[in-house]
C-alpha cells in the first residue's frame, strides 16, 4: 500500500482489452466461489468425517475434485484481487469521493471477505485448520465477556466437530451472505463486464485442471509445525513472540481504524498511508519469516 502514485505502479493496475481490472476479476472470482460452493455442500459430510469426504474428491471423483480445486482457487484469487483493488483505491486517493458511512462498509466488506474465505478454510477439518481454529479461538478468548459470546457465536464449546459444523455455516450462510450484500451493487455491475467473468474463469479453471491444491494434513498428524493459508502466515509468526492482545487484537484493529479514517482525515493522508504502509511490511515480512525460515520446532532456520 504505497503512496508513490500510480504511474509508479501504472502496470499493476492498467486495463487492457484481455485484462480486466482487479475488481471485476476479484467479483468475478467470488461469484465462480459462489456457484462452485453451493453445487459441493451436497458432498461435504460434516456429520460424519469432513476430511474424507473432501480428501475423497481427490481419488474417486475427478468432477468433484475440480469443483473443489476451483473453489479454493476461486476464493484465494478473489481475496488476493480485492487486496490489489484495495491498493488501487488507495494509490488513486479514491477514499476523497467517499462519505465516511460508505466507506466503512467497503472496510467491513474486507473484513467479511476475510473471515468468508478463512471459514471454509477451517470448514476443511485437516490439521491445519484445527492449529488455526485453536489460535483464532485463543484471540477470541483474550476479549473478556465480549469475546467468550463471540466464541460461541463463532465456535461454540470445546468439541472440534461441532466447531467445525458452526464454521462451516457461517461460511455457507452468514459470511457469504454478508458479503452478497454489501457486494451487491458490483455485482449487478458484473453483467456488463462478461469479460472479466470469461478471463476469470479461464484462469481458474486451468489452475484447477493441471495444479493440485493441497488438502492438508489428516487432523491426527504429528507434526512439529502447522502452516495455515498463506494470509494467516503473518499472524502465525507474530503470535510466537508478541503477545496475543498485541498481535491479535490490537495492531489488526489499529490497522482497520486507519483505514477508516481515511475519508474524515484525508488532508492528513500521507500520515495514515504511511503507518498502513509500515502495517502492511510487517505483516508481509512475519509472512514470509514464517513461511521459509520457520523449521521443526519452530526453530528459525540458519540458511
Amino acid at each position: 500500500m504505497m503512496e508513490t502514485g500510480p504511474t509508479k505502479w501504472q502496470f499493476l493496475f492498467t486495463r487492457r482489452w484481455w485484462l480486466p481490472g482487479w475488481g471485476e476479476i476479484s467479483l468475478s472470482a467470488l461469484l465462480i466461489a459462489l456457484v462452485s460452493g453451493v453445487i459441493l455442500i451436497p458432498a461435504y459430510h460434516i456429520d460424519l468425517q469432513p476430511f474424507k469426504s473432501i480428501s475423497r474428491f481427490a481419488t474417486d471423483d475427478p468432477v468433484g475434485y475440480f469443483l473443489h480445486a476451483l473453489h479454493s482457487y476461486a476464493g484465494d484469487l478473489f481475496l488476493l484481487a480485492l487486496f490489489m483493488h484495495t491498493v488501487e483505491y488507495l494509490l488513486k486517493k479514491s477514499y476523497r469521493a467517499y462519505r465516511l458511512a460508505s466507506w466503512i462498509l467497503l472496510v467491513i466488506l474486507l473484513v467479511l471477505s476475510v473471515m468468508t474465505v478463512f471459514s471454509g478454510f477451517l470448514s476443511m477439518a485437516n490439521k491445519e485448520s484445527a492449529s488455526a481454529l485453536h489460535i483464532f479461538a485463543g484471540i477470541l478468548d483474550t476479549l473478556g465477556p465480549a469475546g467468550q459470546t463471540l466464541h460461541n457465536l463463532f465456535i461454540g464449546q470445546n468439541d472440534n466437530l461441532r466447531s467445525v459444523m458452526i464454521m462451516f455455516n457461517h461460511h455457507a450462510a452468514t459470511f457469504t451472505i454478508l458479503t452478497i450484500i454489501l457486494t451487491y451493487v458490483h455485482i449487478r455491475r458484473l453483467k456488463s463486464e462478461w469479460h472479466a467473468f470469461v478471463f476469470t474463469l479461464t484462469l481458474l479453471a486451468l489452475l484447477a485442471f493441471f495444479l493440485k491444491p493441497s488438502l492438508g494434513l489428516p487432523p491426527d498428524s504429528v507434526v512439529a509445525v502447522v502452516k495455515g493459508p498463506w494470509y494467516f502466515l503473518g499472524l502465525q509468526e507474530a503470535l510466537s513472540w508478541l503477545p496475543v492482545w498485541l498481535a491479535g487484537i490490537l495492531l489488526p484493529l489499529l490497522f482497520l481504524v486507519l483505514l477508516s479514517l481515511l475519508p474524515v482525515w484525508w488532508k492528513y493522508d500521507r500520515s495514515i498511508l504511511f503507518a498502513l504502509n509500515v502495517l502492511f511490511l510487517f505483516y508481509l515480512a512475519e509472512s514470509l519469516i514464517f513461511a521459509f525460515f520457520r523449521g521443526a520446532g519452530w526453530q528459525m532456520l540458519a540458511r
